[in-house]
């Protein structure tokens, strides 16, 4: 194994060189040798083949000449070699395997670390095909600051520390004069392993949180067993003898879950689902504001889980988020996990069923259209009554058009009878928020966009800057805010313009900043101008089900 250091590469990796034919030993004419490029379709040439010599050429982040370049290449940790061999699953001299490529080639572009990765084979016609692993690092140290009335935000990630693929999150942040200061550490290869896990610390002014989470790492759809056990409590006591205001909230919730592979076809994979949960919740929370659910919640149970999760093998190609680009891979097909625990609560006695289920589907009915959709429903069954329930559906098409494309966008949710902790709904809305600083919780939301980009500047035919105009409608029902006792219908009407930096790959989230300012609006709805940034997902944002989230997911 050898590395090399050159210019413009940062490094390339060889391993498992084979030996030269005794013809090329012998000094004899080499044969003649052809490379093809692995996008969405597998070369033919390299079916039935074995794999030779496996490389990978790592490049750094890309950055402008001079001082300022210099200064972005000392602030970047350049991504380890080790880190795509992590994600590999074939090995030189092995057959060729073109499910086992593809695989290791979709972790690569999910890892995160990574703007552009390609791979090329080199095969001669002795019987063995040459890969090389071209990769160009993502910038990893990132920022976000929002600031408001009543809201305000600031953070600072690492996503890819001393080139290892790990990542550090530190947040400190105010709403609805709550502070907290959160800091979160994910380990996709957690000692080594063929494990990954995260730990959560957050620190309120009147308690703390922490969870942690072990699972086993995803290297396809086939895999046969698959394992997550995560474990996560929450503390807070608040308690004003002036105000009538009281918060006493107690949170513990453990879950261990396995999955089988029971079924493959060419479509996809079913898996059962089994595992077992226990959960405390004990609540009581006063409040001056109006409220939508119960002030006490007495929640404790121990549950067998069981369920079935579906997993989609189909893949869509793509050639037109960036002009001039190679096809890149969509995934298509349903996808969704339902899974659901009976028990006997403690406090009170009874049973009580937890639900918590998720389906989503990707289209692609030409090669140029992309329609999504999804749907999220959770929640608990207790006396014949739902509590702390959630309806969430997402639905979004996208349309090539002359130097871009058309995007169109809907989300929608409704809560029913919430936990007295829950501030928020978990519809991406920010716009509405900034527009109604002081929204806490609403019984429902909508929102739909419609924009058009336009491409203004491409780069290397891998990324792009476009130019896109969008109107937005948002509004909310019995919408509830800090401080006060009655609830509001919020509605608002948006014109903008924005810029996105725009990669090749839709796993790779776009970078955005919109200026947008409202047209019409009423409930309370603020008359202002908007500038945010923030990244957005292309396709299948949030795949996955409510209580399959990240740790401390809004409560």
């Amino acid at each position: 194994m050898a590395c090399l250091v050159g210019a413009p590469s940062v490094g390339t990796l060889f391993v498992g060189a084979l030996p030269l034919s005794t013809l090329q030993a012998q000094g004899a004419p080499a044969p003649s040798c052809t490379t093809d490029t692995l996008t969405v379709g597998f070369p033919q040439r390299w079916l039935g083949t074995r794999i030779g010599q496996v490389s990978v050429d790592a490049h750094t982040v890309e950055a402008p000449p001079g001082f300022i370049g210099g200064v972005v290449r000392a602030l970047h940790f350049t991504t380890r070699l080790s880190v795509p061999l992590n994600n590999l699953t074939f090995a030189s001299g092995q057959p060729m395997d073109s499910l086992e490529i593809q695989e290791s080639m979709r972790r690569l572009r999910r890892s995160g670390v990574y703007n552009d990765v390609l791979l090329t084979g080199t095969h001669c016609g002795d019987g063995t095909t040459d890969i090389t692993i071209t990769t160009h690092d993502s910038w990893s140290l990132r920022g976000d600051v929002r600031y408001g009335r009543v809201t305000s935000r600031v953070s600072v990630s690492e996503m890819n520390v001393g080139g290892s693929g790990r990542s550090i999150t530190a947040v400190a942040e105010n709403v609805d004069d709550r502070a907290a200061v959160t800091l979160t550490y994910s380990d996709p290869y957690l000692l080594g392993s063929p494990l990954r896990g995260g730990l959560s610390l957050r620190n309120y002014g009147d308690g703390r949180s922490w969870g942690w989470n072990i699972r086993s790492r995803d290297f396809s759809p086939r895999d046969l067993w698959r394992m997550a056990f995560t474990s996560s409590q929450l503390m807070r006591q608040q308690l004003d003898v002036t105000q009538p205001v009281a918060l006493l909230i107690e949170r513990r919730l453990d879950v261990l879950s396995f999955q089988r592979r029971i079924q493959q076809d060419e479509n996809g994979v079913t898996a059962v689902v089994f595992g077992v949960e226990h959960e405390k919740s004990d609540l009581d929370v006063v409040q001056r504001n109006a409220r939508l659910g119960r002030p006490t919640v007495a929640r404790e149970f121990t549950a067998p889980l069981v369920g079935f999760a579906r997993r989609s093998m189909q893949v869509g190609a793509i050639n037109w988020l960036v002009p001039g680009q190679q096809s890149a891979e969509v995934p298509r097909g349903f996808d969704g996990e339902f899974v659901v625990g009976v028990g006997r609560e403690l406090f009170v006695g009874g049973p009580i069923t937890h639900f918590d289920s998720w389906g989503g589907y990707t289209a692609q009915p030409d090669a140029s259209t992309i329609l999504t959709g999804d749907l999220w429903l959770s929640g608990y069954v207790e006396n014949d009554s739902i509590a702390d329930g959630v309806a969430r559906i997402a639905a979004a098409a996208y349309r090539r058009a002359p130097r871009g494309s058309w995007a169109l966008r809907v989300a929608a949710e409704r809560v029913l009878n919430p936990d007295p902790d829950v501030f928020a709904l978990s519809t991406v809305d920010p716009t509405l928020r900034a527009l109604i600083p002081g929204s806490r919780l609403a019984e429902s939301a909508f929102n739909v966009t419609l924009e058009r980009s336009i491409t203004a500047y491409t780069k290397d035919r891998r990324w792009a800057v476009d130019a896109v105009p969008f109107v937005q409608y948002t509004e909310r029902h019995r919408n509830v805010a800090s401080n006060d006792t009655l609830t509001t219908n919020p509605e608002a009407l948006l014109l903008g313009i924005g810029i996105r930096r725009v990669w090749g790959q839709p796993s790779q989230a776009p970078l955005r900043f919109d200026i947008a300012k409202t047209v019409w609006m009423r409930g309370g709805v603020s008359n202002r101008w908007l500038f945010t940034i923030s990244t957005q997902p292309w396709f299948n944002i949030s795949r996955r089900r409510q209580g399959g989230r990240d740790l401390n997911n809004g409560r």
